[in-house]
């Protein structure tokens, strides 16, 4: 467990551990599997660095690195570190960097990191943006920003993917709605850069209703929404769920249609998950009723000894209540398959064990 004072107030997060690799780590099976355990479940590589027609520089090791840390059972993700100055260095280096994934067979679903720190860079916020859209263009939508807390703190870089942020011999990151937290680079002295996941982005493996993944922008169908705005606003992207949410630094644009995981309501105001602890309001939306027939009772009662969770897309167990006891519902989600109700703050319990 780690624990974070964020805002004054103490939370507790599951969070899983990563360590990312270049040519200087080990590149042999026996490396990797030192690293997975139970609390290092995945890997970040360096795969390339500049453009074709730039640095041209692709990691030596990257090859034997991948297929070592997936023989190893770690979920394998990419970093590119950036050397663009101006749109089309932008565009050629996120050229460059997924021609070398698909080379190695990685698909478009893999997390691709831009590794902005480089003090060269003339204007990485634009350029950022040039090199992310080049690569969503391509396909490649599981994309995450990483750099320093001090960049973050300046406003050099977008917001518009998940953020991993660089801060050695602090308590926690320093910066708001980090989706992990780099904390070392010498990892029990070995000279490895070594995370926190706090969202599971770079340490659960995907499936096809993955919550840890950026959320999925599509035509609309009957599981998708479209966000009903005013023309050229968005809407907020919520981590979490009732007061204790906080803004991820995203808005969906007006007229976007997205795929939906479950649905919650809380306080009888209905909310929509776009994958893992991601959550947008149901009232701006084309549904804003709900479209998972899920209803709010007013109280349940365990029928037997009953597990209460801490958070809902990776619920910790925290106490028993007893067979027979009543308790006030404040919310209820759809979820993974199952009914979830909210008992107050980020406090679940399972619908199959109440009534």
């Amino acid at each position: 467990m780690l624990t974070l004072t964020l805002g004054g107030v103490t939370q507790v997060f599951a969070a899983t551990k990563f360590a990312d690799v270049a040519s200087y780590q080990p590149d042999d099976v026996v490396f990797f599997k030192s690293l997975a355990t139970d609390q290092v479940a995945g890997v970040v590589v360096k795969l390339t660095q500049g453009s074709s027609d730039g640095d041209n520089y692709i990691n030596p090791k990257a090859a034997n690195q991948i297929k070592s840390a997936k023989t190893a059972g770690l979920k394998v993700s990419l970093y590119h570190f950036a050397k663009y100055s101006g749109s089309k260095d932008a565009k050629d280096e996120a050229d460059f960097f997924a021609s070398a994934a698909k080379k190695y067979g990685l698909g478009t679903d893999t997390v691709m990191v831009d590794d902005v720190e480089d003090a060269s860079l003339t204007s990485p916020k634009a350029d950022t943006t040039t090199f992310q859209a080049e690569l969503a263009r391509l396909g490649y939508h599981n994309q995450v920003t990483y750099s320093m807390a001090s960049w973050f703190w300046a406003n050099k870089l977008p917001l518009n993917y998940p953020i991993w942020v660089a801060n050695y011999g602090a308590s926690m990151p320093q910066v708001d709605n980090a989706a992990a937290w780099q904390y070392t680079s010498n990892y029990e002295g070995k000279s490895i850069d070594m995370s926190y996941d706090f969202t599971g982005i770079f340490t659960e493996k995907s499936t096809s209703a993955n919550p840890s993944t950026p959320p999925v922008q599509q035509a609309p169908s009957s599981k998708t929404v479209t966000v009903k705005y005013v023309p050229g606003y968005g809407i907020a992207l919520w981590l979490g769920l009732g007061a204790e949410r906080e803004f991820s630094g995203r808005r969906l644009q007006d007229g976007t249609s997205w795929k939906t995981f479950g649905e919650a309501v809380i306080d009888h105001a209905y909310w929509y998950n776009l994958g893992g602890n991601q959550w947008m309001q149901a009232s701006y939306t084309s549904q804003p009723n709900g479209q998972f027939g899920l209803t709010q009772p007013g109280t349940v009662t365990a029928t037997a000894s009953t597990q209460l969770y801490n958070g809902l897309s990776k619920p910790v167990a925290t106490r028993q209540l007893g067979a027979g006891t009543s308790w006030a519902v404040h919310g209820a989600a759809q979820w993974n398959g199952g009914t979830w109700y909210n008992l107050g703050g980020n406090q679940w319990i399972n619908g199959s064990t109440v009534k």
